[in-house]
């Protein structure tokens, strides 16, 4: 029984880095698009930095959650349909935690003035971000996490 914990954590915390990464690189890709597209917003967030921030801010939504995700189903197999909304229902009320941060935070300072054109678009250039580590998540999930 201890080798399966101790496995069933290994694979959450893989589970979580995966979830990091691939979420830090579509966060990257979306940036650039976004920068090329419409406005340089890189004075409030550059891409490295808007990488480096949504590999942490992934990393530290999905490893808690993959690790209790693993323990609940772990203790309580025959309530994993329970477990995989209450589970879910955590994460998508953190996500949308995330969505009345950014709504309430500070607008950054910028110079360039085509992007003082756009700064009531910076926030709404941030939100669809705060839900890549969800999704990357339960893309995820599959590969890693077994119900038995």
């Amino acid at each position: 029984m201890r080798d399966t914990i101790v496995n069933k954590i290994k694979l959450a915390i893989i589970h979580a880095f995966a979830a990091g990464a691939f979420s830090a690189i579509v966060c990257y890709c979306y940036a650039a698009f976004y920068f090329s597209l419409v406005v340089d917003f890189s004075e409030g967030a550059s891409f490295w930095s808007l990488f480096a921030r949504f590999f942490v801010l992934s990393g530290v939504l999905t490893l808690p959650i993959s690790l209790c995700y693993q323990l609940l189903l772990h203790f309580y197999p025959k309530n994993s349909k329970l477990m995989e909304f209450l589970i879910g229902l955590m994460f998508s009320g953190l996500t949308i935690g995330l969505v009345f941060y950014v709504l309430k935070m500070k607008e950054p300072i910028f110079k360039k003035e085509d992007t003082l054109l756009f700064v009531d678009f910076f926030k709404g250039f941030l939100m669809p971000m705060l839900f890549f580590p969800l999704l990357s998540w339960f893309t995820f999930k599959p590969l890693f996490i077994s119900n038995n």
